[in-house]
């Protein structure tokens, strides 16, 4: 049983791309609301892309850059602070996590593919 639970999660951390569409398919199933999913599943997704990433780069440069990685989150959440507190001038801390952790799925997402491209282009001519 517990080879089927790690074999699961070795699946959504090396394909997290594709569990991110049978995510939002469960969320818009449970919220019966398009945007609300689309939310919640950039939201629930996170931590599964900062894994993701992490484990890419771990393969394609055999280094830990887990420490990077955790300072980058503290700096994204500091710019969304500092984005609320000028547009509104004052801090709402769910609010800015909020936003924290849709700013963090973009650029995880876009970080974890633009690794994804160079490990194959790597593989495939080095």
């Amino acid at each position: 049983m517990s080879d089927v639970f790690i074999y699961i999660l070795a699946l959504i951390i090396s394909a997290p791309l594709v569990f991110i569409f049978v995510l939002y398919f469960f969320t818009r199933k449970w919220f019966r609301n398009k945007k609300k999913a689309i939310h919640q599943t950039a939201q629930l997704m996170v931590p599964i892309l900062v894994v993701a990433v992490h484990t890419l780069l771990v393969v394609l440069f055999d280094q830990n850059f887990f420490a990077w990685i955790i300072v980058f989150l503290l700096f994204l959440m500091s710019v969304a602070i500092i984005i609320q507190y000028k547009i509104s001038e004052e801090v709402r801390i769910f609010k800015a996590f909020k936003s924290f952790l849709r700013l963090s799925f973009l650029l995880f997402t876009i970080i974890y593919m633009g690794l994804t491209a160079y490990g194959f282009v790597d593989r495939l001519f080095l």
